[in-house]
């Protein structure tokens, strides 16, 4: 028994229509492109000292300065930013954003790569969630202890340290020890509660540095990639040097002895380079409590920080060093020491990026281009089908229902990919119209052409359907082959364009088999769609016994009436 064909054309829609209800229930929509909702956009390019613009710059130092600048973008949380390179020119471009300097600011000022002591490891930053428990533990915690609104446990330690202070400056021999808590709200300091609560002010106060308060001269608190949080000491310095990305000379990534993952860093010689490694080294390898503290043992750790993020902090397991004998190990896998080692060769951003031009599109034109491009669609959207319903009738109503199919899909295809839509995709998208619409014409005249030779539309819809399909799968890979050929080879819009036009074309197959193929084949079987004349078929075209057949049963019609 055969599938009636308005099954399969039913099932296609429902499919489109489920799709774009769950994209909507999820709240989920294309991202509009700096040229339609507005923002701005820089073109960075590297710079000798002199500003001279450099020519010669290699592809692993211009890669890398697009991933710390994308680094930097994705920490302020602009959506859908794009970073990418032309020759030597790195183009950043910021949808949404309204200020240019803050932009360049953002990112053109060169990162540097420092060297900090950690001072501690910190509990992990709590969520809103354990935020709120926290509070409401702390707050319990301070009425079981009787301590009055606004005084935290710091407070009561800095009281009670105090005392003891006080009590050994009087008796500097210690010959007497006072009893019972040292400070003014009789909380035992030692109890489980106490140590509770200054437990959890601790984790409430456990916040990561913003960006840009961040001073090399200064403590922050930092995380590693896997969210590890550190306390860190300013960034170590001897008199006027600063222990920075300048003093690495080069920087390998390897394997050990045993097999494990390592980073072999090459420190430049002389005072400014491993002379000063070495002072750090000296002072976290003995603990120095105001310099490097020991964490975990007896040795002290010198964290690398690049932009915001600890890279990574080793241990140190020697005082002093020979510049190039130097092996930082730990937990790496092969693109973790090879991305630590990049950012040691080029620690302070690998180049000086100088802003060349700088554009702010306003939200207001961004607004207006996105309406001119939808009423320019839609205009000829309209046209189209006045033309078809002109002159393909009924046929044109299943051409419109593919068409919608294959928009819904593309909607919600775009949506969960999170594609972003520009002017040049919008072109890309009006243009795939027509490749719909060629679909639909090229199945149509086969049928128009059958049947003026004297075919039955019931008869030769599902031939001439099929035959059809066979046109419309070369043609739209001609198209597809084109589309990708240009997103390869492009850059910036115009690989919009062709990202679109080309995720149309295919679900242009995907509807003109599942939607407009049935579609034709269950309008042949009706009566009203089994006319020629409903098809847009003049009487006057159709082969002589066909016509007089036809001109016969409408007088014999007529004579009965």
């Amino acid at each position: 028994m055969r599938t009636h064909p308005l099954r399969n054309m039913l099932v296609a829609m429902g499919l489109a229509v489920v799709l774009l209800v769950v994209t909507l229930a999820f709240g989920r929509s294309p991202t509009l492109g700096l040229d339609l909702q507005g923002g701005v956009s820089v073109n960075l390019q590297p710079v000798d000292e002199s500003g001279e613009v450099l020519d010669d710059v290699s592809n692993e130092s211009l890669d890398e300065a697009i991933g710390i600048i994308r680094n930097r973008v994705d920490a302020v949380g602009v959506t859908e930013p794009e970073v990418s390179r032309q020759g030597s020119t790195i183009t950043v471009q910021l949808p949404g954003a309204t200020d240019q300097q803050d932009v360049i600011d953002l990112v053109g000022t060169t990162a540097r790569l420092r060297f900090r002591p950690v001072l501690g490891l910190l509990p992990p930053e709590p969520t809103e969630e354990e935020r709120a428990e926290l509070e409401q533990t702390a707050e319990e915690l301070r009425t079981q202890l009787g301590l009055p609104e606004g005084v935290s446990a710091q407070d009561v330690l800095d009281e009670e340290l105090a005392a003891a202070q006080a009590a050994l400056e009087a008796d500097p021999e210690g010959t007497s020890t006072p009893e019972g808590p040292q400070n003014s709200y009789g909380v035992d300091v030692q109890s489980s509660e106490f140590q509770e609560l200054a437990a959890a002010e601790t984790q409430l106060e456990t916040q990561v540095t913003p960006r840009d308060e961040i001073e090399a001269d200064q403590e922050v608190v930092l995380a590693d990639s896997n969210g590890v949080l550190y306390r860190l000491g300013p960034t170590f310095s001897s008199g006027d040097r600063v222990l920075e990305g300048e003093a690495v000379e080069d920087a390998t990534a390897g394997l050990d002895q045993s097999g494990q993952w390592v980073v072999n860093p090459v420190f430049k010689g002389g005072e400014d380079g491993i002379d000063l490694f070495n002072e750090a080294a000296t002072a976290c390898y003995n603990g120095d409590p105001q310099v490097c503290p020991a964490q975990q043992g007896t040795r002290g750790q010198l964290a690398i920080v690049l932009d915001g993020e600890v890279l990574t902090a080793p241990s140190i397991n020697e005082a002093t060093f020979a510049r190039d004998q130097i092996q930082i190990s730990g937990s790496f896998d092969q693109e973790s020491a090879q991305a630590v080692a990049v950012a040691l060769r080029y620690g302070s951003l690998p180049l000086n990026l100088e802003p060349q031009q700088a554009e702010t599109v306003s939200a207001t034109l961004g607004e207006g281009a996105l309406q001119a491009g939808i009423i320019a669609g839609l205009i000829g959207l309209v046209a189209v089908f006045v033309y078809m319903f002109a002159y393909y009738r009924l046929l044109a109503a299943v051409s419109l229902v593919s068409l919608t199919t294959s928009a819904l899909l593309l909607w919600s295809a775009m949506s969960w990919l999170g594609a972003t839509v520009t002017l040049a995709g919008v072109v890309g998208l009006v243009v795939s119209i027509g490749v719909a619409i060629d679909s639909s014409v090229v199945s149509f005249e086969g049928i128009k052409e059958d049947v003026r030779n004297g075919s039955t539309v019931r008869s030769v819809a599902e031939r001439s359907m099929t035959r059809s399909y066979s046109t419309i799968v070369k043609a739209d890979t001609s198209s597809l082959i084109g589309a990708a050929v240009l997103y390869w080879l492009s850059v910036g819009p115009v690989r919009g364009f062709a990202f679109y036009l080309g995720a149309a074309t295919l679900l242009d197959l995907f509807s003109a088999y599942f939607v407009l193929r049935p579609g034709v084949m269950a309008l042949s079987r009706s009566g009203r769609g089994s006319s020629p004349k409903s098809l847009g078929i003049p009487i006057d075209d159709l082969a002589d016994p066909v016509r007089e057949k036809l001109t016969a049963a409408a007088r014999g019609a007529v004579k009965e009436a």
